[in-house]
C-alpha cells in the first residue's frame, strides 16, 4: 500500500452516494500528513489526469465543489512543502513535536518522490515527461547518457510515445531476423530520382500470330502495383517478328490496362497504346523473301496512380499478310523498371 496517496475507482467504490463513492463529494486523505492542506486530488478520463478543485477540507478529508462523475479514478495524494518548517535555534530547547514536524517532513517528501505521488510526475521522478523540463530532455543533460543496461527490462514498445511501426512518427524496430520491416519505395525518404526501385520481368517462347489490323496480345504482359503515384516505368520488350507477305510489316506495340484479356491472340479491346504512330514502337518489313528480325524497343512511362496497372505487348500486320511473333522456341521479353522520380 502506498504511503503518500490513496487511490478511488468507479469499479470498487461505485458511483452513488456512499464513502469514496463517485457520486458525492467528500474523500478519505492518505493516513498521515503534516497539514490537511498539504492534500491534492486528481481525476483520471481516458488518459488524461486534471487537478480538482477542493472546496473544503476536514481532519482527515477533503471535499471537492463537484462530484467526480465524469472520471473512473481519482487519486487523492500528499504534496508536502520543501520549504523548512522548523528553524531550530541555538540553545534553545528541542521538542518532541519539532523534532517529529522536521523528521516527517522530509520522511514524506522522499515517500511522495518514490512513490510518484503525483501521477503526472509532479512530486516524483518516474513519470517525469519531456514538457515538464525547460528546453525538453536532451542527451547533454544526462551524465553518460541513457544506455539499455540503465533502464530494466528495457524500454517495452508500449512505452514508446511515437509507436512502433512503418507509420508516419513511428519508430523502425528490427524483427526477430534482425532485418528492417518491409518498406515500399514511396516511404523512403532519401532515394532520389534515378533510383530503381523494382525490376519486373515476364519470357515466353510461344507463336503469336495476326492477320489483322488490328492489335492482339503476344502473351506477353506485367501486372504491378506501383509503389509510389509518382512512379516512372521504363518499358522495354524484345521480340521477333516477320510479316509472311512480300513488301508488308509486322508491328509491336505496349497497351497500358487493356479491358480485353491479356492471352496471346486475343484481339485488343480498351487501354491505352503507349505509342499512337501506325508503326508502333517497334516494326519490320518483310522484303524479297521471309525476313525474321529483331522487335526491339522501350520506353519511359509515367502512369501517375499507385493503383495497380498491365502492360501488354499487342502485335498487328499493315499492307496485307500476316504478322508474326516469336515461336520456334526464340524468347521473347517484356522487362520493365520501375524508377523513382
Amino acid at each position: 500500500m502506498a504511503n503518500s496517496y490513496v487511490e478511488y475507482t468507479t469499479a470498487s467504490n461505485g458511483t452513488g452516494t456512499g464513502t469514496n463513492a463517485f457520486g458525492q463529494t467528500t474523500f478519505t486523505a492518505p493516513t498521515k500528513f503534516l497539514s490537511i492542506n498539504d492534500i491534492r486530488i486528481k481525476g483520471l478520463n481516458g488518459s488524461t489526469w486534471t487537478e480538482l478543485t477542493i472546496s473544503s477540507r476536514g481532519t482527515t478529508t477533503v471535499t471537492l465543489s463537484a462530484a467526480p462523475t465524469a472520471y473512473s479514478k481519482i487519486r487523492v495524494f500528499r504534496s508536502s512543502t520543501t520549504e523548512p518548517l522548523i528553524d531550530f535555534q541555538n540553545g534553545s530547547r528541542l521538542s518532541e513535536s519539532d523534532l517529529d514536524t522536521a523528521y516527517q517532513q522530509g520522511l514524506f517528501v522522499a515517500q511522495e518522490v518514490a512513490e510518484d505521488a503525483d501521477p503526472e510526475g509532479g512530486s516524483g521522478i518516474g513519470n517525469i515527461v519531456n514538457s515538464q523540463l525547460a528546453g525538453g530532455i536532451t542527451q547533454d543533460k544526462l551524465a553518460g547518457g541513457i544506455t539499455n543496461a540503465q533502464l530494466a527490462g528495457s524500454i517495452a514498445d508500449d512505452k514508446l510515445a511515437s509507436g512502433v511501426g512503418t507509420s508516419a512518427n513511428n519508430l523502425v524496430k528490427l524483427d526477430g531476423t534482425a532485418k528492417l520491416p518491409a518498406v515500399d519505395g514511396s516511404q523512403l525518404t532519401n532515394v532520389g530520382g534515378g533510383k530503381v526501385l523494382d525490376v519486373y520481368q515476364h519470357t515466353s517462347h510461344a507463336l503469336a500470330t495476326n492477320g489483322s489490323t488490328t492489335y492482339k496480345s503476344t502473351g506477353l504482359f506485367l501486372t504491378i502495383t506501383p509503389q509510389s503515384s509518382s512512379s516512372k516505368f521504363l518499358v522495354s520488350f524484345n521480340g521477333y517478328g516477320t510479316n509472311g507477305s512480300n513488301n508488308l510489316f509486322a508491328i509491336a506495340n505496349v497497351v497500358l490496362n487493356p479491358s480485353s484479356s491479356t492471352n496471346i491472340n486475343t484481339v485488343l479491346s480498351g487501354g491505352t497504346l503507349l505509342d499512337t504512330g501506325d508503326k508502333g514502337m517497334a516494326m519490320n518489313q518483310q522484303n524479297n523473301g521471309q525476313l525474321v528480325t529483331s522487335l526491339v524497343a522501350s520506353l519511359l512511362h509515367a502512369p501517375s496512380t499507385a493503383s495497380e496497372i498491365t502492360y501488354n505487348v499487342v502485335l498487328k500486320q499493315s499492307g496485307g499478310g500476316a504478322a508474326y511473333w516469336g515461336g520456334h522456341s526464340i524468347l521473347t521479353t517484356l522487362t520493365i523498371m520501375e524508377i523513382a522520380s
